[in-house]
């Protein structure tokens, strides 16, 4: 199983209704490139999957579709032709089916035992009912997902959540989103700005898998290992190697770690 350390599931949540346009239009151009650098510049080699999760919206605000999971594949050229055929359409009202596009990251796409699993949630716009103006649904979400809920479920499918909020209208919102499943948010402007926060999101997930390398190598060295003493051996604060045991456990390497 200790080969299954290097994988790494990542997927995409993307809003692509109409205003998402020019985020869009970088991504065709430079998502993957951004990926394969990441993956190059990583400390060990990765074994990687994307995949790629549209959201719009309920009807009546939208038609064409609530959301579409492209599933994960290896195949990085495969990836391409997925983000090149996004096209931006629709939405009706502000809000759009945030809550819908990460439930079918968590229960449409087919995640890896013991991967790594991360999402990447993109988006211009709050979900439904945190108090928007112009909300169609502000009494909630048609799927009947809350904040609260949303993270529970991407707690219990093992999914750290980065959001990138490509308007200030979504930091509110998209904030502890990320934050409770135990990601990040960052701010990013349309474009390129945003591609260069993802590059950094995947830098820093490959960067701390190398640390998770080296802390179960002493784990199965040293069975009566104490947190002091692997603090010293690696140089590293007591803070890192402890969340770093944490992913451990949460992947399945060590199952007495919670």
């Amino acid at each position: 199983m200790t080969e299954a350390l290097s994988q790494v599931d990542l997927a995409f949540v993307v809003d692509t209704t109409g205003s998402m346009g020019g985020f869009i239009n970088a991504a065709r151009q430079q998502m993957l490139d951004t990926v394969r650098a990441a993956t190059t510049a990583a400390p060990l080699p990765i074994d990687l999957r994307l995949a790629v999760v549209e959201y719009r919206d309920h009807p009546p605000q939208d038609r064409t579709f609530v959301t579409k999971a492209h599933p994960f594949q290896g195949d990085l050229a495969r990836v391409q032709k997925v983000i090149a055929a996004l096209k931006p359409a629709g939405g009706g009202d502000a809000p759009e089916a945030v809550y819908d596009g990460l439930a079918a990251a968590c229960r449409e796409l087919a995640w890896r035992p013991h991967a790594c699993r991360l999402a990447v949630l993109i988006g211009d716009s709050p979900p439904h009912g945190v108090g928007f103006r112009g909300d169609g649904f502000a009494a909630g979400c048609p799927c009947g997902l809350t904040t609260a809920g949303a993270t529970s479920l991407l707690e219990q499918h093992g999914v750290t959540l980065y959001a990138l909020g490509l308007t200030n209208s979504v930091k509110e919102s998209f904030t502890p989103l990320a934050v409770w499943t135990g990601g990040a948010y960052f701010e990013a402007a349309q474009g390129g700005r945003a591609i260069e926060a993802v590059k950094q999101v995947i830098a820093r997930e490959f960067e701390e898998i190398d640390m998770d390398r080296r802390v179960l190598e002493l784990c199965r060295a040293t069975p009566d290992w104490t947190m002091d003493a692997m603090s010293a051996a690696l140089a590293s604060g007591r803070g890192r190697v402890s969340a770093s045991l944490s992913r451990l456990g949460r992947r399945g390497f060590l199952p007495s770690v919670a």
